[in-house]
């Protein structure tokens, strides 16, 4: 049984034929393609975090740039009874320009509708540079506010805001 055993081993061992080696080929091209798929699928899963990671880089470096300071007395916080309209000015303290236009205003945490805001610069310019004062003219509902404290919140479009308590 032993030298059965040695036998049959020894002809698998000693069969090199044409059959061993294409079935060799076919796995090694098989493995070459299973490889070649992984590498592109991980290639594009990291160009897809690079670029998300860029993304977001430029986001939190915007942000950290921007700043918004509102410079209204919040003791007499300007209103005018024929409109209806409360005034508050917000500074751009930051090193970044903004974009009036897309400005958020919060009072009291409710949102304003932007059809109820009036944005405007002094010098009737498009940008809000740096140093530059917004004047925002805000409907309110309630409009006149009931009397009390009060919070007004101004956020630029990348989420950078500014925020101030006020009394009616």
């Amino acid at each position: 049984m032993r030298s059965m055993l040695r036998t049959e081993r020894n002809t698998l061992l000693k069969d090199t034929g044409a059959e061993t080696a294409v079935t060799h080929m076919i796995f090694f091209i098989a493995a070459m393609v299973l490889a070649i798929s992984v590498v592109v699928l991980i290639s594009g899963n990291v160009q897809s975090m690079i670029a998300s990671s860029s993304a977001s880089s430029k986001i939190l470096s915007e942000q950290m740039r921007t700043d918004i300071t509102i410079v209204n007395d919040p003791e007499i916080i300007p209103y005018d009874g024929g409109s209806g309209k409360y005034t508050f000015y917000a500074k751009n303290t930051g090193k970044t320009e903004l974009a009036p236009e897309y400005v958020t205003v919060l009072v009291d945490g409710i949102f304003i509708e932007p059809v109820d805001v009036n944005a405007a610069l002094t010098d009737g310019d498009i940008v809000w540079r740096p140093g530059e004062i917004l004047t925002l003219n805000v409907t309110t509902t309630p409009s006149p506010l009931e009397a009390g404290d009060h919070r007004v919140l101004v956020a630029a479009d990348n989420g950078k805001s500014g925020a101030m308590n006020f009394k009616t």
